[in-house]
């Protein structure tokens, strides 16, 4: 088969289209046929080696097709069915590639209606803010919140989520026109519910928050896009609240959680950490169980029509050129929803 391989760190300019092994599913395998994949922010991560991987290596942790062979011990997906599939843990090779055999429990049916682009944008942007939103924040219906990085991958699935949840009001930190208009006219978030970033002191955005929430703060926070968004959302949580972050950060980043004054303590609040891979990363697949359950979730939202697709933007068909854009795109940060390529035929 042929896949975007990438054989040093370094730029996009890296990634070349070649022969790479067609995988054969092992016991508890699929193989899928590739027909969309997403990018997403650990993609590029990993091409510069910020994240470690074992060179060559073919990148991409989303992935929608059709099921093409399964190994030995699946018994609930079969030639044929319409999947989409997190490649998190072990997995012949990545999503940028037309086949890739992973284990059944990072794969799904795809729900009904859903084009092969939508599908492969659900994954890794869904299930985190399935598991942010529902799993750890909890939010209840008439909680004030507050999303940090509403217009991106996440973002595109959270708002969705915490509307459906009854969250009231859904405030959305916006850096620019752009992002505030996907905010408003893709994501339905009130004009009046955006916290225009650009130029503001963390005191002036914090006030402006407890302004719009009658002084009180927000029951949750999100922050997906890091920095000083993390000390945003601490900062703005009333009392009991939960700040959920899924944004690592360098070595030093400063965020008061155990000093008297910290937030976190005066408001009795709480901080979660959401890295979708982290079970993934086991050998035991007994701790794989949690991926069906989220999968499960999130594709249930949207064929009751609780949530609307993912808004997607169409790079291309699969190639050295078009994975190189996307890259380039999503690491420069002008992006909305999300980016998706299609492999082999696969419909945007």
């Amino acid at each position: 088969m042929h896949a975007v391989v990438l054989e040093r760190f370094g730029g996009p300019e890296l990634f070349r289209w070649s022969e790479w092994p067609t995988p054969v599913p092992g016991p508890g395998e699929v193989r899928i046929r590739v027909r969309a994949v997403s990018v997403n922010p650990v993609d590029y991560k990993m091409r510069r080696g910020l994240i470690p991987v074992q060179l060559p290596a073919v990148l991409g942790r989303d992935a929608a097709g059709v099921v093409d062979a399964v190994g030995p011990g699946v018994d609930a997906l079969r030639p044929g069915d319409e999947v989409f599939a997190v490649l998190l843990g072990p997995r012949s090779n990545g999503a940028y590639a037309e086949y890739a055999a992973v284990p059944a429990p990072f794969v799904s049916r795809r729900p009904r209606g859903l084009s092969d682009a939508e599908g492969a944008a659900l994954g890794v942007a869904g299930l985190t803010a399935y598991e942010a939103v529902v799993r750890r924040a909890r939010v209840r219906s008439g909680e004030a919140v507050l999303v940090a990085g509403g217009a991106g991958g996440v973002g595109t699935f959270a708002i969705p989520i915490l509307r459906h949840l009854g969250a009231s009001p859904i405030l959305a930190t916006a850096g620019g026109e752009a992002s505030a208009e996907h905010l408003v006219d893709t994501l339905g978030v009130r004009a009046e519910d955006l916290v225009p970033y650009r130029g503001r002191s963390l005191d002036d955005l914090e006030a402006l928050v407890r302004e719009r929430t009658g002084g009180r703060g927000v029951a949750a926070a999100f922050d997906f896009v890091g920095g000083e968004m993390k000390a945003l959302c601490v900062r703005c949580l009333g009392l009991g609240g939960r700040a959920v972050s899924i944004v690592e950060e360098p070595s030093g980043f400063a965020l008061d959680v155990w000093g008297a004054a910290s937030p976190l303590f005066t408001r009795s609040g709480t901080l979660h950490i959401v890295s979708l891979s982290a079970h993934a990363r086991s050998a035991d697949p007994r701790d794989w169980s949690v991926y069906p359950e989220l999968l499960a979730g999130l594709a249930g939202l949207i064929e009751a029509g609780h949530i609307p697709p993912p808004a997607v933007t169409h790079v291309g068909e699969l190639s050295e050129e078009t994975i190189r854009e996307a890259h380039a795109r999503l690491e420069g940060r002008h992006v909305t929803g999300k980016l998706v390529l299609t492999v082999g035929g696969g419909h945007a």
